[in-house]
């Protein structure tokens, strides 16, 4: 068996340089390569930006084929210009400073970053979800129609797309675990202020609290487990923030729902636990060391925070606008149980309190998280073909149990539509690791939820309009009758659509 072979750099990285995030790709390719035994980025000092590259490969001849290969040629060839008896042509500007002597390794850090934003991002959407079976009592409460529910949640998604708009960017600029911070502290004060509640208007205050935080939350943390992302599995980054959005939107309704079947003084009780855990996320945030956010040249002004859509090249927007309409189907199928399933379900089946709808909402989205782990390695544009078509059979026999009322028929909607939200909301997100570069990755996860979000407003406001003038069984048939025409429309036309050629993804090696 022939001898290993290791080799280590010592550099310091020169301010506004995007040299690092390039290593960080050129490092997920190595792990990724099966004659690597290790190749590892260790930080030596946060403030100056120290690193010490460690490859370690079964032979010579493996080292020498990655070091090779073009684009890892050049990286290799800026690290190591000034290295001792480094060999090199290139004479431009260095983006690295060798060092004589490595500065002494940081401590080992105790809490996980990886694993607390996952429960930041779990804890922060499940906030944001609870109340979807506590309607019918705010209803009761304060005498509101099936129209002003849709105007509670269309508040909510509103904010929220303000917040993608205006904010979406936020985290490129300033660090993704900053604005997770400020978010938490945000959507926490939300939930206080739904538990203190006594009007309509002070509700719908809480309601834009949470709302511009749940965005905050959405793409800070879906940026952070990205970067934190070591394996090279693109899929692992984007599996771990569907499958925590949609434990998180899924728990929040059952715990709610429980605590307001039987616990005294529901519209108060339902919000104590996750403020309880929103309060310690918060306080795990802080216990973590925020990465290095990159220094650039550019001032930003309030020009830059106005609403900007990202998209990726010519040849990758196709694919992309096609994961983001299947999210934005899986938004509009969801809000339809998430605002009105509790009016509409009393003459499906033959259950009926906070519970019920509550569990109803929350098996949706966890039947959808064990979709997305069994799915997990299911190519991209199968997920959204996938999801499409289950979601053009949920419609239809949701459609259909209206006049049936079998209890039977919409269980199968229920299950159809859990699997489609699963395939679409894993198959959009995978479609936007692998396309967006990662200096763009904020700013196109926002531009694929806010047609996302577009989904969840315009169509449930069309209902809730509709159920106030033509009641609320024909406008559920009318809405049931033009999403299945249209996922089925789509489907169609993402199964015409092409893959996309490797070459096309930046810093990627396989297709979408």
């Amino acid at each position: 068996m022939s001898a290993t072979y290791c080799r280590k750099f010592t550099y310091q990285l020169l301010p506004n340089t995007d040299l690092h995030a390039d290593i960080q790709k050129m490092a997920r390719r190595a792990q990724a390569n099966s004659h690597c035994l290790r190749f590892d980025i260790l930080q030596q000092d946060d403030q100056d930006q120290h690193y010490q590259l460690y490859e370690v490969w079964q032979s010579r001849a493996a080292y020498d084929a990655f070091h090779q290969a073009e684009a890892n040629q050049i990286i290799f060839e800026q690290i190591a210009l000034l290295a001792p008896n480094a060999q090199s042509t290139h004479t431009q500007s260095l983006n690295v400073i060798a060092l004589s002597q490595p500065t002494p390794r940081k401590k080992t850090q105790y809490w996980d970053p990886y694993l607390w934003i996952c429960f930041a991002m779990c804890v922060g959407v499940m906030g944001t979800a609870l109340v979807s079976p506590l309607y019918p009592l705010y209803q009761l409460r304060w005498g509101l129609s099936p129209g002003d529910i849709t105007v509670l949640y269309v508040v909510y998604m509103g904010s929220a797309l303000a917040s993608l708009l205006f904010l979406g960017r936020l985290s490129d600029r300033k660090g993704y675990l900053l604005v997770l911070r400020i978010a938490l502290c945000l959507v926490t004060l939300g939930l206080f202020f739904s538990a203190i509640a006594w009007d309509l208007s002070s509700f719908l205050f809480s309601r834009i609290l949470i709302g511009l935080a749940s965005s905050m939350i959405v793409t800070s943390a879906s940026l952070g487990l990205s970067k934190l992302n070591r394996t090279g599995d693109i899929q692992r980054a984007a599996a771990s923030t569907t499958l925590m959005l949609a434990l998180g939107f899924g728990l929040g309704p059952v715990v709610g729902g429980i605590i307001a079947q039987w616990l005294p003084n529901p519209l108060v009780s339902s919000y104590i636990p996750s403020l309880l855990l929103g309060v310690l996320a918060i306080y795990a945030l802080y216990k973590i060391s925020p990465p290095p956010v990159p220094r650039t040249q550019h001032n930003y002004s309030w020009r830059d925070y106005l609403p900007a859509i990202v998209l990726p090249s010519a040849g990758l927007r196709r694919p992309f606008l096609l994961g983001c309409l299947a999210t934005c189907c899986a938004f509009s199928m969801f809000s339809l149980y998430a605002s009105l399933a509790p009016s509409f379900m009393e003459n499906m089946v033959p259950w009926h309190g906070p519970v019920v709808s509550g569990f109803s909402i929350g098996i949706i989205l966890f039947l959808s998280s064990g979709t997305q782990l069994l799915a997990r390695r299911v190519h991209s544009k199968k997920c959204v073909l996938l999801g499409l078509a289950s979601f053009t059979l949920a419609c239809i026999s949701l459609g259909q149990n209206i006049q049936s009322a079998s209890a039977w028929l919409f269980v199968f909607s229920i299950l159809m539509t859990s699997i489609g939200h699963g395939f679409c909301m894993l198959g959009g997100m995978s479609i936007v690791n692998k396309v967006a570069p990662s200096h763009l990755r904020a700013g196109m996860t926002s531009t694929y939820l806010i047609i996302g979000y577009l989904g969840a407003i315009v169509p449930t406001l069309a209902l809730g309009w509709l159920a106030d003038f033509i009641g609320l069984d024909s406008a559920l048939a009318w809405y049931c009758g033009i999403l299945a025409f249209v996922t089925l429309a789509l489907g169609i036309i993402g199964w015409r659509t092409p893959l996309v050629p490797t070459h096309l993804l930046p810093g990627q090696q396989s297709t979408n």
